[in-house]
């Protein structure tokens, strides 16, 4: 069960992915296999399976929900924490609605190996945070 304060369910946030998954991509700086590409991931992606969903990390309010690269995004708000849910091929909820812990936002597009490919940023303020650290697993 989760407190009230976001802070204080750090290493207890449930996983933004319905059923099983792999990350395929972890936070922070890495190099692109084969490469001497250096690139900078916000956040970490989650491969799941098929039919998998994004859901909530945690009480909140939707504060946007736009398209990008012909995906749909949802940000939504938990005081001064925003988790952004990226790479969406439909989504079910609307901006200012009150989202609870483990709702479903929406189902995860699909990547070029055909898995669902869900990217998960977690912030506080303008600063990312690595979210692996505030997930439970």
């Amino acid at each position: 069960k989760l407190t009230a304060d976001f802070a204080s369910n750090r290493g207890r946030l449930p996983m933004p992915i319905t059923g099983g998954y792999v990350i395929s991509t972890r936070y922070g700086s890495y190099t692109m296999p084969g490469t001497n590409v250096r690139l900078d991931s916000k956040g970490i992606n989650l491969t799941g399976n098929s039919g998998a969903q994004a859901r909530c990390i945690f009480d909140g309010r939707v504060l946007a929900v736009f398209s990008a690269g012909g995906m749909k995004n949802v940000m939504v708000s938990h005081g001064s924490y925003i988790s952004i849910y990226c790479s969406l091929v439909s989504v079910y909820v609307s901006r200012d609605q009150h989202v609870s812990a483990r709702q479903s936002l929406g189902s995860i597009a699909a990547d070029a190996s055909g898995k669902p490919n869900l990217h998960f940023q977690l912030r506080k303020g303008d600063a990312t945070l690595n979210p692996e650290s505030w997930l439970a697993r």
